[in-house]
């Protein structure tokens, strides 16, 4: 599947707005793949860009993310068939703690290649951490099995983005994380995570509700009066009208 039909025109100053933004100590931390922002979409400036980063063997390129759920009622198959139509995807586990990792440093642009307000950014933290009504939960892009006679042989299914654009499906046993349910520290999970997004084994205890993979089940995140949480047991067939998706595109 390609995603490289729905860009726009060069965007006038985009190059140098961005060789500024790299001069951050955000864009320079290791493992960002770092190159020109030259395109946009029509509606850029309805995304994020999310700069391409690199865990261990997992990379992805620069992404546009949606600064807003989309698809709310929808299941989480649903969800990624109605992506699809629009030549957009589910953000990864991985993605999403580094979607919210730059969502707290303060500094990112939109599609458009502007310097987007920290007013702004805070806004769309609070909408996804705050604990409070009513409750906001969106999908994420991870599925989880097990075999064996005691099931603890965990592997994750999720999409990775090859270097021609294509979307492929990729099944790979799960690394070392946490395996049991607990409240974890969120600093810490954003700050260790594994190379698919997964709290590491050894996060110390917190306020973040995490509830470890289960077989068939996929991953969700929710803030709601009762707390906040990264649910990985969730049934994929689930649908709640406040239960949707953000969307994401390939940005080259």
């Amino acid at each position: 599947m390609k995603f490289n039909t729905y860009l726009g025109r060069k965007v006038e100053g985009a190059y140098e707005k961005y060789l500024e933004a790299s001069k951050t100590a955000e864009n320079h931390k290791p493992g960002i793949i770092e190159k020109p922002i030259t395109r946009k979409i029509q509606d850029g400036n309805e995304y994020l860009i999310l700069p391409g980063r690199k865990h261990g063997n997992y990379e992805y390129p620069d992404l546009l993310v949606s600064a807003k759920r989309s698809h709310n009622g929808e299941n989480w198959n649903k969800a990624h068939e109605s992506l699809k139509q629009e030549d957009s995807f589910m953000l990864t586990l991985r993605q999403y703690v580094d979607f919210l990792n730059l969502l707290k440093s303060g500094i990112a642009h939109d599609g458009a290649g502007s310097l987007v307000n920290k007013k702004e950014l805070d806004a769309i933290l609070d909408d996804i951490l705050t604990v409070r009504a009513p409750w906001r939960a969106e999908w994420l892009d991870a599925k989880f099995g097990s075999k064996g006679i005691l099931k603890k042989s965990y592997s994750i299914t999720y999409h990775k983005i090859t270097p021609n654009g294509d979307l492929e499906e990729a099944t790979e046993p799960l690394d070392d994380c946490l395996l049991s349910n607990k409240q974890i520290n969120l600093e810490e999970w954003l700050r260790k995570a594994t190379s698919q997004g997964l709290p590491a084994p050894d996060t110390s205890n917190g306020s973040l509700h995490y509830l470890s993979p289960a077989n068939g089940t996929v991953a969700r995140f929710i803030a709601c009066s009762d707390g906040v949480g990264l649910n990985c047991s969730r049934d994929p067939e689930y649908s709640y009208s406040s239960l949707g998706v953000r969307a994401a595109r390939d940005e080259v």
